[in-house]
């Protein structure tokens, strides 16, 4: 049987510390027993789509350290928000462990690093991201304008998270 954080604290014998430790350990254990194992392969579903799907191979992730595979060209969950044009955003792909797909898009900004990225939900697997910098004649509107769009120039770029990442966790 494997031990879990709670069952390490309470051999700490002080209920309070135990409690408080406790609230700063489970988010990092959650990230550690959460993530992606092998690259999504995360791409454009087709031509003038405006879904990303994963590669050509399936995907291993652990999910609370459960083993869940995510099959060869799965779409993701659409795409919800409006990043402005000259602006950056990025819209992040999790999966659950039950399989389901969810997307979240970050806080965008006047440069790449000013970026802030969605919370990383408790319980899911970060696939990876897209990275939307629209630099044509308008804005782009995750669902409806495509990721290859010649117009609007959504300039996607496919980022696969592999192992723990929580860009949310910052020191000081």
């Amino acid at each position: 049987m494997l031990n879990t954080i709670r069952q390490w604290l309470n051999q700490a014998g002080d209920t309070k510390l135990a409690y408080a430790l406790q609230q700063v350990l489970n988010p990092i254990g959650d990230r550690i027993s959460t993530h992606a194992l092998s690259t999504a392969g995360l791409a454009i579903k087709a031509g003038g789509g405006v879904l990303v799907k994963t590669g050509a191979a399936a995907c291993i992730v652990s999910v609370k350290g459960k083993l869940q595979s995510i099959a060869a060209a799965t779409d993701q969950a659409a795409l919800s928000g409006t990043v402005t044009n000259a602006k950056f955003n990025v819209f992040a792909f999790f999966v659950d462990s039950a399989g389901t797909g969810t997307s979240a898009m970050g806080k965008e900004g006047a440069t790449l690093d000013a970026v802030v990225f969605p919370q990383i939900p408790e319980n899911k697997a970060l696939l990876g991201f897209v990275i939307i910098n629209p630099t044509g004649t308008g804005n782009f509107v995750g669902g409806t304008t495509a990721l290859d769009d010649a117009t609007v120039v959504p300039n996607a770029v496919y980022v696969n998270c592999v192992g723990p990442f929580d860009p949310t966790v910052l020191i000081s």
